[in-house]
């Protein structure tokens, strides 16, 4: 009995060492992490990397092919392809190489390559908002559209639409309380299908303000704007909401904000300053106070 047990546990020792043998070999070459994302160029992919290796291999195939092709053989850890079909899905997978032994492939990763839109953006007539359009794209479901104010970095998602539209009216930039408010406001859009989705559009900027002409002498103008922002727009919005002709300018700070003799107003430094336009409309003398914040 006691030699059964001994020859029992000799043969469990043997199976263990083999199986770890197989499932961790001395030496192996670790296998690399790959990731895959829509980019401006292509589909970029992106891996680990791993000790000791000298060549990266990357394959790739339409989904439903039954033989990869390689996308890139090299040493660099990512590689954008760009000779791909709109809308189609893809997969990747990746290996690295020493001098002497190779790693298993990687994890296969999937994407359906979302090409990125183009994107406008305009102030709509009659001052209903700011129109955002963009460019159909191919296997798109929808599109999101994401908002920001100029001077500012952060974006929030200010609608979903589906792939059938390819326009959206901004019409929360209007603000009742604040009837002569003029802010830039700067947009992107993503196409999206599922958990798949396209790099962001360029960034398109818009300058939108709700002018009251009936109180505009009685009611300043409020205008923000980014330290080093060149706004142009002051004077075209003043010839087409309130009065047309030469306006003379001035700016109680000049360190804070500055304005030209064409009006165009320039954000010097953080800060508040107010900037005064004045004008000879039907005999008679016109000012407007624009209150500028720099920040």
């Amino acid at each position: 009995m006691k030699t059964l047990k001994t020859y029992t546990a000799m043969v469990l020792s043997i199976i263990i060492a083999v199986t770890s043998i197989s499932v961790f070999p001395a030496g192996a070459v670790k296998t690399p992490k790959l990731t895959v994302n829509n980019t401006a160029k292509g589909v970029k992919a992106s891996w680990s990397k791993v000790k000791g290796a000298k060549k990266y291999t990357l394959l790739y195939k339409k989904r439903g092919a039954k033989k990869f092709k390689t996308a890139y053989s090299g040493k660099k850890l990512s590689f954008t392809s760009d000779n791909l079909s709109p809308g189609a899905k893809y997969v990747f997978k990746v290996k690295a190489k020493t001098k002497t032994k190779s790693s298993a492939y990687s994890k296969k990763s999937e994407i359906m390559y979302l090409t990125r839109p183009s994107i406008q953006a305009e102030e709509y007539l009659d001052m209903k908002g700011i129109y955002v359009s963009w460019n159909k794209v191919k296997g798109a479901s929808g599109y999101r559209i994401y908002r920001s104010l100029k001077y500012k970095t952060s974006y929030k998602k200010i609608a979903t639409v589906s792939a059938n539209v390819k326009t959206y009216l901004d019409e929360s930039v209007k603000d009742p309380k604040k009837p002569t408010q003029i802010n830039s406001y700067k947009y992107y859009v993503k196409a999206y299908n599922g958990s798949y989705t396209s790099a962001k559009s360029a960034v398109k900027s818009e300058i939108y303000g709700w002018i009251d002409t009936k109180n505009l002498e009685n009611s300043p103008l409020y205008l923000t704007i980014k330290k080093g922002q060149v706004y142009r727009d002051i004077y075209k919005k003043l010839s087409d909401n309130y009065v047309s002709g030469m306006f003379t300018w001035k700016s109680s700070n000049k360190n804070i904000a500055k304005v030209d003799l064409l009006g165009v107003i320039t954000g010097v430094k953080k800060g508040k300053t107010t900037l005064t336009a004045k004008t000879f409309y039907k005999n008679k003398e016109r000012t407007v106070k624009i209150k500028v914040t720099v920040a």
